[in-house]
């Protein structure tokens, strides 16, 4: 909270030094997490509206987040008593005006229409890009004199945009393009993009330094220049290959490798054939699988993506050759023991396009030194239908490899001795094993399923308490009907009465009561 004694009574404030500028730093960062901190800014922004020099220091920081500026035109308008010109300074707002340029972006927030246009006609507004975010604002305004007079003056600022007038409209567009009023002004920026030469929507993409941090809107800038065939082949490349926002490069990717199949160029497909992006890969290594470059295929078949995985297989079809066969001999020499994510895309692959009897190939993998191996030699196995006894795999020390066997087991796999079960339930267990044996014990039957989550109520784990917790009370208020007709033998309900009377508290009287009815009826 901003320190009252900052403020006069009159409403105005006169900091002494600069403390609140931490504080404009601060609201601005809670605004912009979604946090109700709105107010607080403008009203800190109120403060220094006519102090020169920290009100040029507020829009430098302003600057960096121009849509917090949508944020401040609401709270602006929601201030009682509204926010007037003269209230942000005694001088009048039309040429010569020299005061801080936060005050005139302030006075267009007002809640006065006459004065909001008055302001927005201002020449500094046509000039100073700091003042674009509200000008944009105000041509989705619901005044109508008030937008008419915002486009001719935001069509004469975006009439030369450089790269720091991009930099501050288009995240500002992005965000009107809700407002039923928004389409001038989003056609305006969009003019302004495609006016734009190379070096500026260079500079606006960069991708080594990334310039225009918004994701959205850099996907808007890429949507604009893409329908209208602005980025050449170097520039879909970088894109395709570096663009932080995954559906902008998965866009660019895609159009990249329709250029190439449709102007009979591979060069521009295989340039992205080992980008980070999976959707690209599948886009480029189709491209070349259509142009007859189908050598590719061979040296994809160990992907991690399924897409790209899929695609290699088709290539190495219509090559002549068999997927599954390359498999089972990559496998069958071991794979690359030093990489972890080839001998992964391996095991994969042959879940793929395998058969059960592949399952012996799949087996030396369960002991792979590296976790996510193991966890795919499971994954392969259940994919081929093999039926294995993954006991021992309960155990392991990784929980990816413990999620993979449960699931396995829960599915195709030999049920696990229930005695097993009940020891890896103990608190000397890993947290992951402990989990894993409630689960399996809870898909057992009804009874192993209460007694699993009566021991589980007094585990060391919260987390685990409380999951237990929480399935008991689903239990007793939903699936105990189905445990009626199931007798629960004579020595069960005896351990589980114990049970009951030793969770106390922990379990609740209601819970309790439940619980003991269903025992009386399941005799």
């Amino acid at each position: 909270m901003i320190d009252e004694g900052d403020f006069r009574s009159d409403g105005h404030e006169s900091p002494p030094d600069e403390p609140i500028m931490d504080s404009i730093h601060r609201l601005i960062a809670d605004t912009s997490r979604g946090r109700p901190a709105a107010g607080e800014l403008t009203a800190a922004l109120f403060a220094v509206a006519t102090d020169a020099a920290l009100a040029r220091k507020a829009m430098d920081v302003l600057a960096a987040t121009p849509t917090i500026w949508l944020d401040v035109d609401l709270a602006a308008r929601r201030r009682h008593p509204p926010l007037t010109l003269h209230d942000l300074a005694r001088h009048e707002h039309l040429p010569p005006y020299a005061g801080p340029l936060l005050a005139l972006a302030l006075a267009a927030c007002v809640w006065n229409g006459r004065e909001r246009e008055r302001v927005v006609g201002h020449p500094l507004m046509r000039t100073e890009p700091v003042l674009l975010p509200v000008l944009l604002i105000r041509t989705a305004d619901w005044v109508r004199a008030v937008r008419e007079r915002a486009l001719k003056a935001l069509a004469g600022a975006l009439a030369n945009a450089d790269l720091m007038a991009l930099l501050t409209a288009v995240p500002m567009a992005v965000r009107l393009a809700r407002r039923t009023r928004a389409t001038p002004a989003l056609d305006l920026v969009r003019a302004a993009l495609l006016r734009a030469d190379d070096d500026t929507l260079n500079g606006l993409l960069r991708t080594d330094q990334v310039t225009l941090q918004d994701p959205q809107a850099r996907r808007f800038v890429y949507d604009v220049l893409l329908q209208a065939g602005r980025l050449d082949h170097a520039m879909l490349t970088r894109a395709a290959l570096h663009e932080p926002d995954q559906l902008a490069r998965t866009r660019c990717a895609h159009t990249l490798a329709s250029q190439a199949v449709e102007h009979a160029r591979p060069e521009l497909a295989a340039a992205i054939l080992d980008g980070a992006s999976a959707q690209g890969r599948v886009q480029a290594l189709t491209a070349l699988v259509r142009l007859g470059h189908t050598e590719h295929g061979p040296r994809h078949l160990d992907d991690n993506a399924g897409m790209v995985r899929l695609t290699a297989q088709w290539a190495v079809r219509r090559a002549g050759g068999d997927p599954t066969a390359l498999y089972r001999a990559r496998l069958a020499m071991g794979g690359d023991p030093e990489s972890r994510q080839v001998t992964r895309g391996l095991l994969a692959g042959l879940g793929d396009c395998g058969t059960r009897d592949d399952a012996a190939l799949v087996l030396p993998y369960l002991r792979h030194p590296r976790p996510r191996v193991r966890a795919e030699a499971v994954r392969t196995l259940r994919r081929l239908d093999a039926r294995t006894d993954l006991t021992t795999l309960l155990e392991d020390p990784a929980p990816v490899v413990v999620r993979n066997v449960v699931t396995t087991l829960l599915t195709s796999g030999p049920a696990v001795p229930v005695e097993h079960l009940w020891t890896l339930l103990t608190p000397a267990r890993p947290r992951h094993v402990r989990q894993a044996a409630h689960r399996l014990l809870a898909a057992r039957d009804a009874w192993s399923r209460v007694k699993a989550d009566l021991l589980l109520l007094r585990d060391p784990d919260e987390k685990l308490r409380a999951r237990a917790r929480g399935d008991l009370t689903i239990w007793c208020r939903t699936d105990s009907v189905t445990a009626y007709p199931r007798a629960c033998p004579p020595e069960a309900r005896t351990e589980l009465e114990a049970l009951i009377h030793a969770a106390g508290p922990l379990l609740g009287t209601e819970n309790a009561r439940l619980l003991r009815l269903s025992l009386q009826l399941s005799r």
